[in-house]
């Protein structure tokens, strides 16, 4: 799965999930405000992804995680950008973790520590 991932192209994935939810071509790029001849040329990789904003509109009309678009894409989504501009901490910590070349099971190491220490709000915080 993960060298499916790392091998299929953004326009490969866009084109699979577009036919599996059963939007035609012209009918996603009127959704989404783009032309047919955009959406066919991104489809075919002659086109870069598109920006994250219309990734996230395409998610929307296709009905998938906007997740498996941006990585596809090899984009981040608009609101992590957001929380890191806001979170200088955030910032130091993706640093760090950039310098010391975090892998795949550092992160899973991670995210099991912060769940383990229940680290952060849960919605009932906010109640």
């Amino acid at each position: 799965m993960i060298d499916q991932l790392m091998t299929e192209t953004f326009g490969k994935k866009l084109r699979d999930l577009r036919i599996q939810a059963e939007v035609g071509l012209r009918e996603l790029a009127r959704l989404i405000e783009k032309s047919p001849g955009y959406i066919s040329d991104v489809e075919q990789d002659h086109v870069p992804p598109p920006s994250e904003d219309v990734i996230l509109k395409i998610a929307a009309v296709l009905n998938v995680a906007k997740k498996e678009l941006l990585t596809a894409a090899r984009k981040m989504d608009p609101e992590i950008s957001s929380y890191v501009a806001r979170e200088p901490e955030a910032a130091d910590f993706l640093r760090m973790a950039q310098e010391k070349k975090f892998e795949r099971k550092d992160w899973d190491m991670l995210t099991k520590l912060a769940q383990a220490a229940k680290l952060g709000k849960t919605d009932k915080d906010d109640q």
